[in-house]
């Protein structure tokens, strides 16, 4: 008999073989071992094959959750399409409808324009062009097309750091303190050159995913590759900026250790914030230099005028400021001028709380139980859509998971607060009161103004057994029964009920 028609016939174990050959064949044991041996032979490479699928699908499970980490930094930075990194390795939204190529151009000329005539030595300095250009373009809004977070750390050291260099050399040059002084002279020009090659670079990685070419656009790549052609081809992007960064912080130090009286003021203020870049806000850093920079070019510098600026610059201040939001602009507020006619009103978040936008299928999913919820609580409670997503692509979404009907307002990213790398929501500039209102979002920094308003969902990536909005359903109804004065006590007692069952 064949053995190859003995295997065919038998996929069994080899204690289930070896009983069938031995009442049969009782006489042939060698052929049962045989057979064995032939057995292990074939289950062997089977067994190393499940291993290494064992291995890969626990690599693709640790690949899921870094890309899910990935897409809560990019919170809300969606343009009008649907577009997303193609995968974790992606550093860069592909999207230029938001770029101002323009705005761009016209800051690169105006920082190039000031370091040519630096080189020369001309006296046409304009350093209002510079701030001018900054206030308009305003690079700091563009960080998040980048997915990163070192990646925009990075941007973020440029953009103070370009702010700090053309405030320190605005006042040497008006105040005459860099006349008949070679060294102090060639650091200046070396200090802009790398600022102007660090916003070069900048446009440069900006204009390279650009969807559509067009004559602006091949004028400032022009202008880009000129200033860039004598640059490390071996360094990418990232590493560029690091190595500008890191000469710039080094001759900066090393200028700051002068004391000079006249310009005190901005020695101050630049030494403060190189030493806290990393707690700097823009909104904040701008203003101080600013103030300084008009305390140490005004004729007359009355003590009376330095005296407030030591206190000014403490690191608690800043945090105080930032905390209490002290600069947020109320004026168009409320943005809902309607009355509350509910009792309750419940801020919903859109991507990963509604739903999430799949790629695959180009097309923007609701998450399980989404419209037995809303239809749940909207007999007692007024729905706002509120997300850091731009409007169109919002209605868009909304209107693919079909509840339109069952949502009464919807606020957009324009509605939002912009720190510099997210976008916060504050819930007083909505028009209800806070003692009625409570916000759903996956994100806890977008409420961090407002946190005992909050209840925080897990992220929604496409899990079909997810319960959490039937789960929240249930607590908004308890809520409503019990006609609390003030939500955000029944919400501090649920989240400690939490706390207490998780130890």
């Amino acid at each position: 008999m064949k053995q190859s028609i003995v295997l065919a016939n038998f996929e069994k174990s080899s204690d289930e073989i070896t009983k069938y050959f031995t009442i049969k064949y009782s006489s042939n044991y060698h052929v049962i071992r045989e057979l064995q041996n032939q057995r292990k032979l074939l289950e062997t490479p089977l067994l190393q094959a499940k291993r290494t699928l064992r291995q890969l699908e626990q690599e693709n499970e640790s690949i899921k959750r870094s890309t899910t980490r990935q897409t809560d930094r990019m919170k809300g930075t969606f343009s009008s399409t649907f577009t997303r990194p193609n995968s974790q390795l992606d550093t860069f939204v592909q999207n230029n409808q938001c770029l101002d190529i323009n705005a761009g151009q016209i800051q690169l000329q105006n920082m190039k324009m000031i370091m040519e005539n630096l080189q020369k030595q001309t006296e046409s300095l304009n350093f209002q062009l510079y701030w001018d250009s900054v206030f308009e373009f305003r690079q700091e809004q563009y960080l998040y097309f980048f997915v990163r977070s070192q990646t925009q750390k990075t941007l973020w050291e440029c953009i103070f750091l370009s702010d700090i260099v053309f405030s320190f050399i605005e006042c040497q040059i008006k105040e005459n303190l860099v006349q008949n002084k070679q060294n102090k002279q060639q650091e200046m020009k070396v200090l802009i050159k790398l600022v102007v090659e660090n916003f070069a670079l900048f446009l440069n990685q900006m204009i390279k995913h650009a969807k559509q070419r067009n004559q602006l656009v091949e004028q400032l790549q022009n202008m880009i590759n000129l200033i860039l052609e004598r640059n490390n081809p071996c360094m990418n992007f990232v590493q560029e900026l690091k190595r500008n960064n890191s000469f710039i912080r080094t001759i900066m130090d090393k200028q700051l250790q002068q004391v000079n009286d006249g310009i005190q003021a901005i020695i101050i203020t630049c030494r403060y914030q190189l030493l806290h870049l990393n707690i700097l806000d823009i909104g904040i850093s701008r203003p101080q230099l600013r103030n300084a920079i008009y305390l140490s070019t005004k004729q007359i510098k009355n003590q009376e005028y330095q005296s407030p600026l030591k206190t000014l610059f403490k690191v608690s201040n800043v945090i105080n400021k930032r905390q209490s939001q002290g600069s947020v602009d109320f004026e168009g507020c409320p943005l809902i001028r309607q009355e509350l006619q509910k009792q309750l009103c419940i801020i919903m978040d859109l991507d990963e709380t509604m739903g999430h936008y799949n790629e695959q299928l180009n097309k923007f999913i609701s998450r399980p139980w989404l419209l037995q919820f809303l239809e749940s609580i909207r007999v007692f409670s007024e729905i706002i859509v509120f997300t850091a997503g731009q409007q169109n692509y919002a209605d868009n979404a909304i209107s693919q998971i079909q509840c339109d009907h069952l949502i009464d307002h919807r606020l957009y990213r324009h509605h939002t607060m912009y720190n510099g790398i997210h976008f916060i929501k504050d819930l007083r500039k909505v028009g209800r009161p806070l003692e009625k209102t409570i916000i759903i979002d996956n994100t806890p920094i977008s409420f961090q103004l407002q946190q005992d308003n909050g209840i925080l969902i897990s992220s929604w990536q496409g899990n079909s057994d997810d319960i959490e909005l039937l789960q929240i359903k249930d607590l908004i109804i308890k809520i409503a029964q019990s006609n609390v004065t003030d939500v955000r006590k029944a919400l501090k007692k649920y989240r400690d009920y939490i706390s207490r069952n998780n130890r």
